[in-house]
């Protein structure tokens, strides 16, 4: 008789890693996740990007979600947090069981915060790969979501988390030598290269034609998110054309990176250049 024919099977519980994940032979797991996007499926199912702790992004289905009397569709709402239980699949796994844990409800009431999270989900689907853990950008996200949530500044939330999630995936930006000569930034305008992934002086500008200024205030900005995080920059009043600025450069590192435009912050400036063009009245519509 073998060792493990005396001690019995092994449960469920036993059989887990030191983070509480099943082997991947289990035909049924238990996660967290937030889900970042969704896509219709026939004439009732939906088939759901995911980002979990410990799994990192799955994509899995939600057979009958779209039902009227489906007791999984109101909690797999984009943005919402949720715990799971899934069915190992063929193809995709299968969700079987859903609990929400936080809905993030304010995330939908105002168009700005709406733009923000949306950005914000976008960038993790687009930067993360297939069921790699990434239990630092899975914080980041979370905690991000419950910040504009709580009604703290977009600006300074989406800026924080696109720098913070930069590093955590190891594109993290030079900002304080020149990526050309090695020499230490001076308190001037120098220009960003998204191809190099950093700083230039004007000297060494033309190691990148296509480099983009950087003025003193934004490098600043830069450097504080990298020093202190948001805690410092989100009581920051920064001006129209320094966060338009900020997020240029930032975006189009991203876009660099991502090889893709951000739709999510596409429509938001249309969204705000059509309230810009269209402002809503204030004045009742008379009845007709």
């Amino acid at each position: 008789m073998t060792d493990q024919d005396r001690s019995g099977p092994i449960s469920p519980e036993a059989a887990r890693d030191s983070r509480g994940r099943p082997p991947l032979n289990e035909r049924l797991y238990r996660t967290e996740a937030i889900v970042l996007a969704r896509l219709n499926l026939g004439e009732a199912d939906r088939i759901l990007t995911l980002f979990t702790p410990h799994y990192g992004k799955l994509r899995v289905i939600a057979k009958g979600a779209r039902k009227s009397r489906s007791k999984l569709g109101p909690h797999l709402e984009i943005f919402t947090r949720c715990q799971l239980n899934l069915s190992r699949g063929r193809d995709l796994d299968v969700v079987t069981s859903a609990e929400t844990v936080d809905a993030y409800p304010p995330l939908r009431d105002d168009l700005d915060v709406l733009g923000h999270a949306s950005h914000l989900v976008e960038l993790v689907a687009r930067l993360t790969e297939d069921r790699q853990e990434q239990e630092r950008v899975y914080d980041l996200l979370r905690g991000s979501l419950r910040l504009l949530a709580d009604g703290v500044e977009p600006f300074a939330v989406t800026r924080h988390f696109e720098f913070t999630l930069l590093v955590a995936l190891g594109y993290r930006p030079e900002l304080y030598r020149c990526l050309e000569c090695g020499e230490p930034l001076e308190a001037t305008t120098n220009v960003f290269s998204a191809n190099r992934g950093g700083m230039l002086d004007m000297g060494c500008r033309s190691a990148d034609p296509r480099a983009v200024p950087v003025t003193i205030n934004t490098q600043k900005y830069l450097r504080e998110l990298d020093r202190n995080g948001l805690g410092n920059i989100v009581r920051l009043r920064v001006p129209d054309d320094a966060q338009r600025e900020l997020e240029s450069l930032l975006g189009g590192y991203l876009r660099h990176l991502t090889e893709r435009e951000l739709n999510s912050l596409d429509v938001w400036h249309q969204i705000q250049r059509n309230l810009a063009r269209h402002p809503a009245s204030d004045e009742p519509v008379p009845h007709r």
